[in-house]
């Protein structure tokens, strides 16, 4: 998984960021930015989980990723244009940091060290999101899908004796959500899996019992990229 990026920096470089950002309390449901916004402001999750997206028309949005405690979002403007190409959602009530513009310039400017830090990050999240369009283009509908459910596993599996056992609730809404596909097109491939032997599940809970057929399907032998989580 990807380090989050305030764990990656020292003492004394998380204590400057800290200094020069502010703290805010935001509501479960509440947008910090949409898509087109100035991007006058990144922002680091002291606690909660935010949800960044991009509308695809049609009333329908995927998942770019999620983030959580320790991490950064808001780089998709702040470092690369004068907008957000993306917009961030509260999925749980979160307090959040954030900093203007100019004063994260002038603190990466005046510190090699921190500036490296966030390099690597944006560059590793960068490969970790490139992997994940990859995947939810390439390889159509299922892939898709299978996609989500390898990255859930990453996140919340446990290897027992049956395969691998997902300890966090999987709705098939979130999915669909998080691809851009319909909610019956999800549960029609979830019940083909189920029919095959290949998942299984207690309600909202999930067991991969093949893992090698999602791996094949998405061609994961010839991908580098580790950090495969949602």
């Amino acid at each position: 998984m990807v380090e989050p990026l305030l764990k990656r920096l020292d003492t004394y470089d998380y204590d400057m960021l800290i200094a020069h950002s502010k703290l805010t309390e935001i509501k479960k449901g509440a947008y910090i930015y949409t898509e087109k916004t100035p991007s006058n402001y990144l922002y680091f999750i002291h606690q909660g989980n935010i949800r960044i997206l991009k509308e695809i028309g049609d009333g329908k949005e995927i998942t770019i990723f999620s983030r959580w405690k320790d991490d950064i979002f808001g780089e998709m403007g702040v470092f690369s244009g004068e907008t957000y190409s993306t917009t961030a959602k509260a999925q749980k009530n979160s307090f959040i940091y954030y900093i203007s513009k100019g004063k994260l310039n002038a603190l990466l400017a005046q510190n090699g060290r921190m500036s490296l830090q966030f390099t690597k990050w944006v560059a590793t999240s960068l490969e970790s999101s490139n992997a994940k369009m990859r995947d939810y283009v390439a390889f159509g509908s299922e892939g898709a899908i299978a996609s989500v459910f390898i990255r859930y596993s990453n996140m919340y599996g446990i290897v027992t004796t049956e395969g691998i056992c997902i300890t966090e609730p999987v709705r098939i809404t979130d999915i669909s959500k998080q691809i851009g596909i319909s909610r019956e097109t999800v549960s029609r491939v979830v019940k083909k899996w189920k029919q095959k032997g290949i998942i299984k599940n207690d309600n909202k809970y999930f067991l991969i019992k093949d893992m090698h057929y999602f791996r094949k399907l998405l061609g994961c032998q010839y991908c580098g990229v580790t950090n495969c989580v949602i």
